[in-house]
């Protein structure tokens, strides 16, 4: 035999010779492992909260040590759920350790709790939110039906620095009382997002809260970006907010069938660069909805 046992294990096991051909490159390999910080960063940037804690995190010691050790990924905290990911997976810790991993440096959150998930965002969650993301510049929330209006409110106004908020398919009470103030606690205000799963042409805290507080969002002067979706707001309270938010660059009111487009409404609205009608295509729009209810006669026993 040309080699001995204790001589393989001194030297490099054998490899294959490639042959090249005309044009090929030699193939590379790439020890992710190695990668520098900072384009370890920019690759684990491209991921999600949940993707990073379940995943990622997961791959190699570097990589365990940067989703730990480096508040700058953690600026944006993204814990949308998963399709595939189970129900057992308790969104509420994860949310909390991506927080924590900030310190203290995370600017948007966004959150999505699912009906029949059995470890979705509570109150505490909330508290603990307000106290660990002092620079929270973006808060979006769907689907958070266990937390009551009032905690809600109470965080958003811990939010000095707020510029974006996002408050969709709530039906846990009132979205008055979620906005009760928060035009003055947070006054660089400039997107809000208050979107409903579908149209009734009469909306009381049965089925989902009541309607949006138009003299509340009036007050946010210096909002660019206000979208509705199927709110059953009036044309005079469209008027008011239209009135009070001359900066509005982009506004949507899709499946908002109690909105008249009179020859008045659309003299208010001829400002206004993207302007988004209730009878518009639904094709771009990137939440969960059901069809209209147009009249005031819906109630069943099916409700009750």
């Amino acid at each position: 035999m040309a080699s001995s046992s204790s001589s393989i294990g001194h030297r490099p096991p054998a490899q294959v010779p490639q042959r090249e051909g005309k044009g090929e490159e030699k193939e590379e390999t790439r020890d992710w492992a190695a990668l520098p910080v900072d384009a370890l960063l920019v690759v684990l940037g491209r991921l999600d909260g949940v993707d990073i804690l379940m995943g990622a995190g997961h791959v190699c010691r570097p990589w365990r040590h940067a989703t730990q050790e480096e508040p700058e990924l953690w600026r944006r905290v993204d814990m949308r759920r998963r399709a595939g990911l189970g129900y057992d997976v308790d969104l509420q810790a994860a949310a909390r350790a991506a927080v924590r991993r900030s310190a203290g440096r995370c600017e948007a959150f966004l959150a999505e709790d699912s009906a029949g998930a059995g470890l979705g965002y509570d109150g505490d969650f909330f508290l603990f939110l307000a106290d660990a993301a002092p620079m929270l510049k973006s808060l979006r929330l769907i689907s958070c039906n266990r937390v009551d209006p009032q905690m809600i409110n109470q965080t958003i106004r811990n939010f000095p620095l707020l510029e974006e908020l996002e408050l969709s398919l709530y039906h846990k009470g009132s979205l008055d009382d979620c906005l009760d103030g928060v035009s003055e606690a947070c006054p660089l205000m400039t997107r809000l997002r208050l979107n409903h799963d579908r149209f009734y042409y009469f909306r009381p805290i049965l089925i989902g809260g009541c309607e949006c507080k138009s003299a509340e969002i009036a007050r946010m002067h210096g909002l660019r970006s206000l979208q509705l979706f199927a709110n059953s707001i009036s044309n005079q309270e469209l008027a008011a907010i239209l009135d009070g938010c001359q900066q509005l660059e982009s506004l949507d009111i899709r499946h908002c069938f109690n909105v008249l487009m009179d020859d008045e409404m659309w003299s208010r609205c001829a400002t206004v660069n993207t302007l988004r009608l209730p009878e518009d295509s639904m094709e771009d729009y990137d939440l969960h909805y059901d069809s209209p209810v147009r009249d005031s006669v819906y109630y069943s026993d099916a409700m009750y």
